[in-house]
Parts: structure tokens; sequence; C-alpha cells
């Protein structure tokens, strides 16, 4: 499972437009979509730009304030397995200045109760050591409090606003989850 599809999805690129930026068929991306084949690293990296320069040009629309810094995905986002620091972020600018107040955060559930939430880069590397990860043989992986007798915790990406959130992990990762609500 990839986040090709996915990424489409939230920079409304099509599955034409990319073959003809990187030259292939549609049939090629179509089969990368569905992990029939895979991209070379040229293309991988290739998609990433596309993707990030989409996702750049969205948050720069929406934002109020100068872009201070040019955004990238990484590849462990395109594959699904994890999300950098730089990934967060870059999701961060593209989103929030759609919705109105809300922040693009990381939560923490304990049975379904947000125990703890993450919005600042120095929280997320705290939380993370700057690397989220998403799946480990397809399965997605619960957060492992290590300092607190390795307890176990699901955790969402969330975009939230004080004490109400709303669970975004499906819309912008591909890993099939229970979305948590209050």
């Amino acid at each position: 499972m990839n986040n090709i599809e996915k990424l489409q999805q939230l920079t409304h690129i099509t599955t034409a437009e990319i073959a003809d930026a990187l030259d292939v068929d549609v049939a090629t991306v179509t089969a990368w979509q569905q992990e029939e084949s895979m991209p070379t690293v040229g293309e991988f990296e290739a998609l990433v730009g596309i993707f990030s320069s989409q996702l750049d040009a969205q948050g720069i629309v929406t934002q109020s304030e100068k872009h201070p810094i040019h955004i990238r995905l990484s590849l462990d986002y395109l594959m699904n397995l994890g999300i950098t620091m730089s990934d967060w972020i870059t999701l961060k600018w593209a989103f929030e200045g759609q919705w109105s107040g809300f922040n693009l955060a990381v939560g923490f559930f304990d049975k379904g109760h947000l125990v703890r939430v993450v919005t600042s880069p120095e929280e997320f590397v705290s939380a993370f050591a700057g690397y989220l990860i998403l799946q480990t043989e397809g399965e997605f992986e619960p957060y492992i409090d290590e300092f607190d007798d390795d307890k176990l915790y699901d955790w969402r990406l969330i975009k939230v606003a004080g004490d109400r959130f709303e669970d975004v992990t499906q819309m912008l990762i591909s890993t099939d989850l229970p979305e948590i609500t209050l």
C-alpha cells in the first residue's frame, strides 16, 4: 500500500498528468498505484517533487504569512511507511490555512480518549525521534511509551482547535484505520 493515489487526491493531480510529467504511460502509473510494479529511485524522486510542489503551492494560496522554507515530502511518506518531521510540516503548511483556526497535530489515544496532543516540531521530534512509523509488515503501529512501562497508545493525525478535534488520518494516509471520534 502506497500513498500515490492519496497524494493525487490531496493535490488534485490526475494519473494522466503524472504520466505526462514523468514521460511514462498511464498504465505504468496505474501499476505503481496498485503496486503491480515499482517506480525506479529516480521516478520516486520525481513523484516526491511533483507532489511536494503542489502541496507547497496549496500552502502559499491559503497561508497569510510568507513561506519560510521550501517543503518536501519523504519517500517513506510516499510509500506509506512513515512520516518525518518534514512530511508533517509539509502537510501542516498545505492544509492549516484551509482549516479556519484548526491545526494539524498528532493525538495519542487511550481506549478512545485523547490523552496527549503533539502540535509543535519540537514535540514531534521528542515524541517520535523525528519519525512517526505508519506501518511495519503491513500493520499499523501503535505508539509505545518507553518512559511509561511501554504503555501502548493509538495515535491519529488530527485537526485540532482547543478541545475539539477531528481524525484526519484517512484523509492524509492510505493505512486503513477506524476513525476515532469523541
